[in-house]
């Protein structure tokens, strides 16, 4: 019996990349309102500079989104003689501009109706690489709980964050789907957990068979039908 339903968030719910790109767009109009002179900084260049820094000194942080990204704001704004409290603050208020944008999200079509229709028989977790919130970006009420690289210290594909699923919830693997878009990430890490598996492979954008679901789909909407597969 199937009691928890797990979701990835970025490309499974949303398409991350436009809004991670207006995201940085909004937060380099406020860099020109506030401090125009970090721009010289905040660029392409220093992104490299910095995960190639943090990868030697704090490889734990390289791919947590909230840390890595104000390690990246931070040495921005020392470029341009900011220091202690000063620069602590100005990096908090920077990631604030950034992080608000980021969870102004354009659903894809058929969320809403698909996470209200599973919310009403199963416990809906979500299991995230990135630093969406739930409650900013209107999903709160559907999940009972989110689990996050940043919350738990480690992304997927390891499997921390799964069983911290499992554990908020009470359930077994064998009661448990995970959705998601990756086929290392999402697919192979859950059924290595004895998790049931569907693939959103959205619009059959990636090639077929590179992972091996229990289901496939390329539309949100046939999501309910083929879990009901799934339970038959």
């Amino acid at each position: 019996m199937i009691k928890l339903i797990t979701f990835d968030l970025d490309n499974t719910l949303w398409d991350v990349n436009p809004v991670i790109r207006r995201a940085d767009n909004i937060l380099k109009q406020w860099m020109s309102e506030t401090q125009p002179e970090v721009l010289d900084h905040y660029n392409t260049k220093t992104f490299a500079l910095v995960k190639k820094k943090v990868s030697q000194e704090q490889p734990d942080s390289l791919h947590l989104p909230t840390p890595f990204r104000k390690h990246l704001l931070c040495h921005c704004y020392s470029q341009i003689g900011l220091d202690g409290i000063r620069l602590e603050q100005q990096v908090e208020d920077a990631f604030k501009v950034f992080h608000t944008a980021r969870n102004e999200i354009e659903f894809y079509p058929g969320t809403i109706p698909l996470l209200r229709k599973l919310n009403e028989d199963f416990d809906l977790i979500a299991l995230s690489n990135g630093n969406a919130d739930l409650q900013m970006a209107g999903l709160g009420d559907y999940f009972r709980g989110h689990f996050s690289a940043d919350s738990t210290g480690k992304p997927k594909p390891d499997p921390t964050m799964f069983l911290a699923a499992l554990d908020h919830a009470g359930v077994a693997p064998k009661e448990t789907i995970h959705i998601g878009d990756h086929q290392k990430e999402d697919v192979d890490a859950a059924q290595k957990l004895g998790f049931r598996t569907i693939w959103f492979n959205e619009n059959g954008k990636q090639a077929p068979k590179i992972c091996s679901p229990d289901r496939e789909v390329c539309q949100l909407n046939q999501i309910v039908s083929v879990i009901q597969g799934l339970l038959d």
